[in-house]
């Protein structure tokens, strides 16, 4: 499991955001499209994020699934699985409230190449080897969720806020 220390980076990110969020709200993203057909732009979030909580949970992405899964050793028991669109750059920004000045002024260091918006729609929950699809699950189940991505010399990290609870956890690319 690779660790990192906690940066300034995410303590000032997590504040503007939050702030931007209380006082702006979030925008509607009317008119945008699916998410994008070229995975180019998306190989910087393809593959396994591990939660810096120590607990092993995380997400995979691949292409235009995902699956968070309770134990990211364990891709065969215990996880969500489904559907997911990709934004990046102006198109995340714009979804997140966020404007290119906001980023300049409070986060100079992170490009907009590094930050995505994805839609998670989940299809699939298997629980201790069971379907529990249809009892823990409606038509209705979205998740949104920002990540703020740095690349360092020694891994990759992401501050990743829910759009709709305004929750924040931290991630480490492993895989």
């Amino acid at each position: 499991m690779i660790k990192h220390r906690k940066s300034g980076f995410f303590r000032i990110a997590a504040a503007i955001l939050m702030i931007c969020f209380t006082l702006f709200g979030l925008t509607a993203c009317a008119g945008t499209t699916d998410s994008k057909d070229n995975n180019d732009d998306n190989a910087l979030i393809q593959g396994t994020w591990e939660i810096d909580t120590g607990s092993g949970a995380g997400y995979k992405f691949v292409d235009d699934k995902f699956m968070w899964l309770k134990s990211i050793e364990n891709v065969n028991d215990n996880y969500w699985y489904g559907d997911v669109e990709y934004y990046n750059g102006a198109e995340a920004m714009e979804i997140a409230g966020l404007t290119e000045e906001e980023l300049k002024s409070s986060l100079p260091g992170l490009k907009p190449e590094n930050i995505f918006v994805t839609k998670l729609d989940p299809e699939k929950i298997i629980t201790d080897g069971e379907d529990k699809t249809a009892t823990n699950m409606n038509d209705q189940t979205l998740w949104t969720r920002l990540w703020l991505i740095e690349e360092n010399e020694d891994n990759v990290v992401a501050v990743v806020f829910d759009l709709e609870t305004f929750s924040m956890e931290s991630y480490t690319k492993v895989k």
